[in-house]
């Protein structure tokens, strides 16, 4: 799958540690999807095996149009993935016709292209107050342009990047930095589902929590009350990538405590930073391998972007149980000693985004020690 990257330097992937940008995560996310990817472009940057991107620095939209039927002809891509304009709201060029500008661009590749499908997103916000207001006028009339093309059949998609990076992520007013960076990887990865899936499901979050693909956080708690450490001078519920126990690979996520409480016990802990918007078609998926009965009351947990969660919206497994921890170690389903599969569909959560992964443990009503193992946490949109 031949995908060209184009527009200036955020493509390119200035602001990021390693120069790679949004590619390094969607290239890995759309690798765990089984798609072979080719970058294709006249520019390089970063470290990755397949540095090849149309990022051109500091160039607004017409100057991109200028030079776009050559490097199709050259590249014949299946998919570009458009992110332009930044340069003319900086500069103020011309903002009020840049949407108008970015259209036709789009219309370009769709007619010299035949067979492209093309992938636009909003821009990012800016540090400087009056170049950040021509954004959001920018973004709002892109996004109504975009769908209305859509609507016409066109081999278009708008990926709305709006809320993934904020003000305070940008490393110098104008570029994400490598968390931003990797949360567009993400929206582009989730925006291509339709295109690259065949029907099937599309893995939003993939984690076989291999060596290549560590936590974002260990050991870190978000909050508890009566957990302690499972021994060894432990003060906490563990929650960490270890290698003596896996439903697949050699890596899974190891949970263990000490229920200290008769009344009221839990800890949830963090595992991955993501951000991963939620339709009535998407799916959480897992395998958990209780060591105890205690571990049994264990549950991957979503933290939403507006504070909300998974565990009290009342989602339900395929079983009919409630997905909060508590919920899961009553149910009668999960077997200690082997690993069991939960799936919990998350259309109540829909219209809201996964802002973080997490582990909790919930049983107000026992004590003592617990301890499992979590592995093959998906997220996935099933709509095909």
């Amino acid at each position: 799958m031949r995908i060209m990257p184009l527009g200036a330097s955020i493509t390119n992937g200035v602001g990021s540690s390693t120069g790679n940008g949004y590619r390094a995560e969607l290239l890995r996310r759309l690798t765990q999807a089984g798609v072979a990817v080719d970058f294709v472009g006249s520019q390089q940057s970063g470290d990755l095996p397949d540095r090849d991107n149309e990022g051109h620095s500091g160039w607004r939209i017409d100057q991109v149009a200028a030079q776009l039927d050559g490097w199709l002809a050259t590249y014949r891509p299946d998919v570009v993935l458009v992110h332009v304009g930044t340069n003319d709201m900086l500069q103020n060029h011309q903002a009020a016709t840049a949407p108008e500008r970015l259209g036709a661009l789009v219309d370009r590749i769709l007619e010299r292209s035949p067979g492209t499908t093309v992938l636009t997103s909003s821009l990012l916000p800016l540090r400087d107050a009056a170049a950040g207001a021509r954004v959001d006028a920018f973004n709002a009339a892109v996004a109504d342009l975009m769908a209305r093309k859509a609507a016409q059949g066109r081999a278009v998609r708008h990926v709305d990047l709006r809320g993934a990076v904020a003000v305070g992520d940008l490393a110098d007013g104008i570029h994400p930095g490598d968390a931003g960076f990797a949360r567009m990887g993400a929206l582009f990865h989730a925006a291509l589902g339709p295109v690259l899936g065949a029907g099937a499901p599309w893995p939003l979050v993939r984690s076989g929590l291999e060596a290549d693909d560590p936590p974002t956080w260990t050991d870190t708690v978000a909050g508890a009350s009566g957990v302690g450490g499972y021994c060894c001078g432990l003060t906490a519920m563990e929650s960490g990538r270890r290698v003596e126990l896996a439903h697949t690979g050699t890596g899974a996520l190891m949970y263990s405590g000490d229920d200290r409480s008769a009344t009221v016990s839990y800890s949830y802990n963090r595992v991955f930073d993501v951000h991963v918007p939620v339709t009535a078609a998407t799916v959480l998926r897992y395998r958990i391998l209780p060591q105890q009965a205690a571990g049994a009351s264990v549950a991957i947990d979503l933290a939403m972007t507006d504070r909300s969660s998974l565990r009290d919206s009342g989602a339900t497994d395929q079983h009919g149980v409630r997905a909060h921890p508590a919920a899961q170690g009553a149910g009668g389903h999960l077997v200690t000693g082997r690993w069991n599969l939960v799936e919990v569909p998350l259309g109540v959560l829909a219209g809201r985004t996964v802002d973080e992964i997490r582990i909790g443990y919930d049983r107000p009503g026992g004590t003592g020690l617990f301890r499992g193992y979590v592995d093959d946490i998906e997220i996935l949109d099933t709509a095909g």
